[in-house]
């Protein structure tokens, strides 16, 4: 019994000390964006905010260069801003992070699909590790329960020593300073081995496949939860900075369109409909401006993919908000 209790009160001792590590060893990816961002010598910005698909499809370079073509880029830096999972409870936390150290956007360009505003939230798992501290996953307790993930969420907090091994290992290499290879180079050099030929684009068949995850991020749909609320958070914070908000949805291959339910598609636009209106928020709907050509999965888009859609982007969108602000005709 005593020896039971004594290993309980060092795992929720362990859940506390994960709280309070560096976002170097919890969140490395925030960490590597606010550090880049800190460099970048330019006070008038956009930022591209979202998850992996916006971090694939979106080419800070080539957007660069065409509103640079057009002159309305002078003076301006672009930079996506993208992390892994980076639903909208993470682009708040990273807005947090970035408005402390005083990064504010003049434009915010926020990824936005139907099942990311989903109340059944399945980035969570990401959260649970990353960024949730104690007072999170309490608030978030009921859509942990109805993503069923709550197992996992008791173990972060009851079996974090376990749970978070590789940290407490990066945490002690850096402490120590020992001449040891870091966790997040393992899982860097991990990532380059599994790399697939981005300028390849899949077959129909596995762009089928790959739809599943739509079917199953949509189920029992409903809007709401912590991503719903995350949003409307960072919409308003933005507002009140007078940062332009552009809402988009990201390009996806037609089965993956095609997965989405009608009555689940016309949930999501009218509700970015009443979102826009509500907030000034501009929204845009490029998930079929894409041919299937250019995915490498069902919702990758290959590097022709990634440089065509960066080019509307600019010309489409950015170049006409940027004529405004100017007082330039559209």
């Amino acid at each position: 019994m005593l020896m039971g209790g004594l290993i309980f009160a060092v795992e929720v001792g362990a859940g506390f000390l994960i709280d309070r590590a560096p976002l170097k060893i919890r969140f490395p990816q925030v960490e590597k964006v606010i550090g880049s961002l800190q460099q970048m010598e330019s006070s008038k910005m956009i930022l591209f905010f979202g998850t992996s698909r916006f971090g694939n499809a979106v080419s800070a370079e080539t957007v660069t260069q065409v509103l640079r073509e057009s002159d309305a880029g002078d003076g301006l830096s672009v930079f996506n801003a993208a992390v892994g999972a980076g639903d909208p409870v993470v682009m708040d936390f990273l807005t947090d992070k970035l408005l402390a150290v005083g990064i504010r956007p003049s434009i915010a360009v926020i990824e936005i699909l139907p099942e990311v505003l989903a109340r059944r939230n399945l980035w969570l798992i990401f959260h649970l590790g990353r960024q949730f501290r104690w007072p999170e996953v309490w608030n978030s307790l009921p859509d942990v329960y109805l993503a069923g993930t709550l197992s996992l969420a008791l173990a972060t907090r009851f079996n974090a020593v376990y749970t978070f091994r590789s940290q407490f290992q990066q945490w002690m290499i850096d402490a120590l300073k020992l001449p040891f290879e870091s966790v997040s180079s393992q899982d860097e050099q991990a990532r380059k081995r599994r790399r697939v030929n981005r300028s390849q684009p899949a077959d129909l068949e596995a762009l089928r496949k790959g739809a599943s995850f739509a079917r199953k991020s949509v189920r029992g749909y409903e809007i709401g939860g912590l991503n719903a609320r995350a949003l409307i958070r960072m919409i308003e914070r933005y507002s009140k900075l007078e940062t332009t908000v552009v809402l988009i949805a990201p390009p996806v291959s037609s089965p993956y369109r095609s997965a989405y339910p009608a009555s689940v598609n016309g949930a999501y636009l009218d509700y970015m409909r009443r979102l826009g209106k509500r907030y000034t928020a501009y929204f845009f709907d490029y998930r079929d401006r894409l041919p299937d050509q250019q995915f490498y999965t069902a919702y990758y888009t290959t590097t022709e993919g990634r440089v065509h859609f960066s080019r509307l982007v600019a010309r489409e969108i950015l170049i006409p908000l940027l004529n405004v602000q100017a007082g330039l005709p559209r």
